[in-house]
């Protein structure tokens, strides 16, 4: 019989030779995604290079210290989900920070952050009693949405990262996306213990150096960054805070919560960790705390990024400590721009071949979750496959629904946040309050496994 008392993988130290290479892929998994929202920001709204460069390095601070939050947690209070959990600035805050900034008043867009982090930080509690509505068919589809809505964004990567839809797409980037991902595949089924688990950072690794002899990285920006940055609180000015601001970050917050909610719930079936009330609210204080204390240092709302769950998922590595270490990486990748700046050049077929695994493999778990539903119920047929339906469509026509009111039109077009309302909605209308999972073979007909 197993020790009892034995550490669980969540709570497992690791060596330092595996934990800085596992923390490394981790955040090189992140980095695109956590240095995107600037960069759009920088194109929209004409921001200079040196304002740019800072934002980057200021969003790499607050995601480093939010990560911390999650892995760690705050010695006494209920904060951080203390689960391997990286934080990253979310694209949803781009269009409400585009729509604020293009007043010119970049005071007001943290002013919105903090009050977005707050209400976040506020609603926590009572947001976690939701937990109860999310039983193995409404998570097993929210986090098989998770993953497949992510797959396009990987497909566009390995096209050479032009935006989505018809693209035309170069003989090398098709080799060095494809290629990226047979190396992937086979590190992962002919290496060492050690090579499998880091499989994604030698992909990357190795398809950023053969990207570079091909011409396909841009230095310039290394030899222009400085070598020490030190992101300081107010850099900008004091925050301000107007009623449009703090509107518009507060429902991107509200739809946040609910993409976190199914990001926790997947990192609960990846690492075997039972995700509850308690353990959902303290993730939504620590991301609230996080977008606060992003706002404070001159960045932008935080979520939990899904393709680090794909990550654990592949390298089967989940100990938070290990994650822990990322944002240590990640504040310290802060203070040095010409390091933040040479690992921005991954080519973009690079990360799609990885993306295509790490995106894939959320999917898998979501499906590996349903396997617990009773598909002999045509209402749990029906909530699954409409969920999957209205995620996609969104994910093929991004402004489906912006004939409506700004503010509905931004929470419904968004496919997580809309498929994990359609899931919910329908398995109410299937099964009320019962389970719609199948029964347990030594119990009476009860259901096993739920979740909340």
């Amino acid at each position: 019989m197993q020790d009892e008392q034995a550490v669980h993988a969540v709570d497992e130290w690791l060596p330092l030779r595996w934990s800085l290479p596992l923390g490394f892929q981790q955040l090189l998994a992140a980095y695109a995604s956590i240095i995107i929202a600037p960069l759009v920001l920088a194109a929209a709204l004409d921001w200079p290079q040196e304002q740019t460069t800072f934002l980057i390095a200021s969003g790499l601070f607050g995601s480093g210290v939010a990560t911390l939050i999650q892995c760690l947690g705050l010695p006494g209070l209920p904060v951080g989900t203390r689960l391997p959990v990286v934080q990253g600035t979310t694209v949803a805050v781009i269009p409400p920070l585009i729509a604020i900034g293009a007043n010119g008043d970049l005071t007001a867009m943290f002013g919105g952050t903090i009050v977005g982090g707050a209400i976040c930080l506020m609603l926590a509690g009572s947001w976690s009693r939701l937990l109860r509505f999310f039983p193995p068919l409404v998570t097993g589809t929210v986090i098989t949405v998770i993953g497949v809505s992510l797959l396009p964004v990987a497909v566009m990567w390995l096209s050479g990262g032009r935006g989505f839809g018809a693209q035309e797409t170069s003989v090398a980037e098709l080799g060095l996306g494809l290629g990226t991902l047979l190396l992937v595949l086979l590190v992962m089924r002919f290496g060492s213990d050690f090579l499998s688990r880091t499989a994604i950072l030698v992909g990357l690794v190795a398809g950023s150096l053969i990207g570079a002899m091909l011409g396909m990285s841009d230095f310039s920006g290394v030899a222009s960054a400085g070598w020490v940055s030190v992101p300081l609180p107010f850099s900008f000015g004091p925050p301000t805070f107007t009623v449009a601001a703090c509107a518009a970050m507060t429902v991107t917050m509200l739809v946040t919560m609910v993409e976190s909610t199914g990001d926790y719930l997947a990192i609960g079936e990846v690492c075997e960790q039972h995700v509850d009330e308690k353990r959902l609210a303290a993730g939504l204080r620590a991301e609230g705390l996080g977008t606060i204390i992003g706002g404070l240092f001159n960045a932008f709302p935080f979520t939990t990024f899904s393709q680090n769950i794909g990550v654990i998922r592949v390298s089967g590595v989940r100990s938070r400590y290990v994650v822990a270490i990322t944002g240590l990486m990640l504040i310290a990748l802060s203070l040095a721009p010409k390091a933040a700046a040479l690992v921005a050049n991954i080519p973009t077929p690079v990360l799609g071949g990885c993306g295509l695994v790490l995106f894939g493999s959320i999917a898998a778990t979501g499906i590996q979750t349903l396997r617990r539903v009773d598909f002999e119920h045509t209402g749990n047929v029906l909530t699954v496959g409409i969920s999957l339906g209205a995620a996609m469509l969104v994910v093929a026509n991004p402004i489906y629904f912006s004939a409506l009111p700004k503010a509905v039109a931004d929470i419904l077009n968004n496919p997580i946040t809309l498929g994990a309302a359609c899931a919910v909605l329908l398995n109410l209308v299937f099964n009320g309050r019962g389970a719609a999972d199948k029964p347990g073979p030594n119990s009476d007909g009860a259901p096993v496994n739920t979740v909340g």
